[in-house]
């Protein structure tokens, strides 16, 4: 009985530093394959990685319990970035277990312990709301805009190596020990499948966000305005995703060149600028705005 209430005290002393370690470490490892060869190097990531989404699982976990018993789990910009971190992470580790002689981590590691770096920046930010929400609409846009994030994450990170694969490819350049990335074909279907999946979670998010929206408008409660800068750039960003897309699925050649790989680069950085419109403007910390993205609403 003292074993298990030690282990749980235990638990509840992981901080947000143990599993970035454990990934900076992973990451480390990684970037070592270019220099020299370690038998046991695969292994050490796995169990770096298995150490880290276990750290952060418990962490998000015990956070999600402390917010649930003072108000609302997950209400901040910082939760989201720590969930969208620990989807990556498993995301990452699921891919390397299949691709164990391809450097993939040196591409997703960067993004995920940058994410937890820009959360660690955001910490103080106002939460989303001080109340419980329970709207049905306001939890599908914040669980769609959540998701699609990851999806396009994952999107940019298989266009990258892309990129890089296909320029490596095109200057003949012989392969470098240490460093071996999937097929064309394979990060093609990656980076396909991740941004149709976006799209569709983002419209799903952004259609939910205008009903939960109007829902307000009918109860004469504050709104966003459909001028606001937030509503306009995402409405644009839905527009754009879903232009890639229909140019992906009727335009033959983006299907097997670098073009549809730019275009899902600028598809997340389009994204981000968005998020950064949310989350430094001046309105994002009004309650309407917040609620709206957080996916609150009574």
């Amino acid at each position: 009985m003292l074993n298990v209430i030690a282990m749980a005290d235990w638990l509840t002393r992981i901080s947000l530093s143990c599993f970035a370690l454990s990934y900076l470490i992973a990451l480390l490892l990684e970037i070592s394959r270019l220099f020299y060869r370690v038998s046991v190097r695969s292994v050490v990531i796995f169990v770096m990685m298995l150490a880290g989404i276990f750290a952060h699982s418990i962490f998000l976990w015990d956070k999600f319990q402390a917010d649930f018993s003072g108000g609302t789990p997950l209400a901040s910009w910082y939760d989201w970035c720590l969930v969208i971190s620990l989807a990556l992470a498993v995301t990452y580790t699921i891919i390397a277990l299949q691709r164990v002689r391809h450097s993939v981590g040196i591409f997703f590691l960067p993004v995920i312990l940058g994410l937890i770096l820009f959360a660690i920046s955001i910490e103080g930010h106002q939460p989303f709301s001080a109340q419980e929400r329970g709207n049905l609409w306001g939890m599908t846009h914040g669980i769609s805009l959540l998701a699609g994030t990851v999806s396009m994450a994952i999107a940019f990170t298989t266009g990258l190596m892309y990129l890089v694969q296909a320029s490596r490819l095109k200057r003949k350049l012989p392969p470098r020990a240490g460093f071996r990335l999937p097929s064309l074909e394979w990060l093609q279907v990656c980076n396909r499948r991740s941004l149709f999946l976006a799209t569709g979670l983002i419209m799903i998010g952004l259609f939910s966000g205008i009903i939960m929206n109007v829902q307000f408008q009918n109860k004469l409660k504050n709104i966003v305005p459909w001028d606001d800068l937030v509503v306009i750039s995402s409405s644009v960003l839905l527009l754009w995703l879903i232009g890639v897309s229909v140019f992906e699925m009727l335009y033959r050649p983006a299907r097997q060149g670098r073009k549809i790989a730019y275009l899902t680069m600028a598809s997340f950085l389009f994204l981000i600028m968005v998020l950064c419109f949310v989350i430094f403007g001046q309105h994002a910390e009004t309650p309407v705005v917040t609620m709206l993205w957080s996916g609150g609403g009574e």
